[in-house]
């Protein structure tokens, strides 16, 4: 239908701005389709829909106060998670001295120690990863019934496995640092 057309069935005086979705019918071509509505139209601006969720999307995290709050908010979980695992870790290394002490003087490479708190890291990853993505799971089909859904895509869950890893990992220099630094000698002093 033509836009005056439109206009009249939805209601819509001329002076407002609105934006009008056209569907195509099965065997359209698109690039035909949007060609003569650009035509048609003169000045009106005709989007796919690829450039609309782009243009939607840029505007809410670049355009206002949003994408900064939300990167802002990324960012201070992954500093906030990354420190949390980093003082779990140094404590559960530092309880446990005695023993690291006792693998140095027993003659263990720096390489297996490093191996042993890292493996303490994965699991603590591996392990928050799938509580968070239970958790995640639940709220997901909780919105999914409502009028804003939260959508989790598979990348989205492996970029988040990744992140999650080497938070943990990162956060595992501190201990071995510590471990590193034990003399051996302090299994003979006890």
């Amino acid at each position: 239908m033509d836009l005056k057309s439109a206009r009249t069935y939805t209601g819509t005086p001329p002076d407002r701005a609105n934006n009008l979705l056209v569907r195509l019918n099965n065997g359209a071509d698109r690039e035909n389709v949007l060609q003569a509505v650009r035509a048609q139209l003169g000045n009106a601006e005709v989007l796919t829909t690829d450039e609309f969720r782009s243009r939607s999307r840029s505007f809410w995290l670049f355009g206002t106060g949003a994408g900064a709050a939300l990167f802002a908010g990324a960012l201070l979980g992954v500093i906030v998670g990354t420190v949390i695992v980093a003082q779990t870790l140094y404590s559960s290394t530092k309880d446990h001295l005695n023993e690291f002490a006792t693998l140095r003087a027993m003659g263990s490479s720096n390489g297996y120690i490093y191996k042993v708190i890292i493996y303490q890291a994965l699991l603590n990853a591996v392990i928050g990863f799938c509580i968070a993505t239970g958790i995640g799971a639940i709220v997901v089909e909780i919105t999914a019934k409502s009028a804003l859904p939260i959508v989790i895509t598979p990348w989205l869950i492996a970029a988040l496995a990744v992140l999650t890893v080497v938070m943990c990992v990162a956060s595992a220099i501190g201990a071995i640092v510590r471990v590193v630094r034990i003399d051996p000698a302090t299994v003979f002093m006890r």
